[in-house]
């Protein structure tokens, strides 16, 4: 890879913008600048009308091996932490908060870090020669940031074994909890093309509230969490009977013609 090529790679085509970590030399290990360019980035791309998915993948072999190590030897003071810890997090947020569907294209393993990136996805592609590890523990560091993505979805006792042995947890096993698909090499863009195809179908306001939704039903709590959760559901569904796309789409319905919601995104922009 040439010294002047982007650590991240920036692609919008189609209604899809695709993000790809760019140093297969280091197994597309995460670094400050990465961390910056990703800052920079995703806001842009969630503000986009044009943007209706976002995908996830890396270059070479690896999907991604987490944070690079090599950038953090020897002691570092207590800011240049903290420092680092807010950057990882905001983009780890970011991720998990993006208003549209986010697909993880896994083209190979993902270490560390690069889990947590496959846990902030909605949909999970991965080719059968991919795996899993958080290998933190055989460093002397721990899971953290990412520790708030896996938990809520894998329980802790399968977190733990996980976290706690830093085994390589093959595709096959992950295609029975956290992965959507585990598709051959060969396959892997054609997988993540037919759900492509079906998101971009799908209301993109929708689309945004279901994710909202879902984040809220899921989450824990404490005894008053139930009824948050009821009145959080009672403004959603207000919310969706009352707006544009509900409408188009019921409209749509009634007249027996597929919905068109680029073509309703470009006529709602012109109002």
């Amino acid at each position: 890879m040439a010294a002047t090529e982007p650590e991240v790679l920036v692609t919008v085509a189609d209604h899809v913008a695709t993000l790809t970590l760019n140093r297969p030399r280091k197994g597309n290990a995460l670094t400050a600048s990465m961390n910056d360019i990703l800052l920079d980035v995703l806001p842009k791309l969630a503000a986009d009308p044009e943007v209706r998915v976002l995908v996830l993948t890396g270059s070479g072999k690896f999907f991604c091996t987490g944070m690079d190590l090599s950038a953090n030897r020897g002691s570092v003071d207590a800011d240049q932490v903290k420092g680092g810890f807010f950057k990882g997090r905001q983009v780890f947020n970011l991720l998990n908060t993006f208003p549209k569907p986010v697909i993880a294209r896994i083209n190979g393993p993902a270490l560390g870090g690069g889990v947590g990136i496959v846990f902030t996805a909605d949909i999970r592609v991965a080719t059968d020669n991919s795996y899993f590890a958080l290998t933190e523990v055989k460093r002397g560091i721990i899971p953290a940031i990412i520790s708030q993505f896996i938990v809520p979805e894998l329980g802790k006792h399968k977190t733990r074994e996980f976290m706690l042995t830093g085994r390589r947890v093959p595709a096959a096993e992950g295609a029975g909890s956290f992965l959507t698909a585990v598709v051959s090499p060969e396959e892997l863009d054609a997988k993540v093309k037919s759900y492509i195809d079906m998101l971009v179908d799908s209301a993109p306001g929708a689309m945004a509230d279901i994710k909202q939704l879902i984040d809220m039903v899921g989450s824990g709590g404490d005894k008053n969490h139930k009824e948050r959760i009821q009145n959080g559901v009672e403004e959603a569904y207000v919310k969706m009977m009352q707006s544009d796309e509900a409408a188009y789409g019921i409209m749509s319905f009634l007249s027996k013609q597929k919905p068109d919601w680029n073509q309703f995104l470009k006529d709602k922009a012109k109002l």
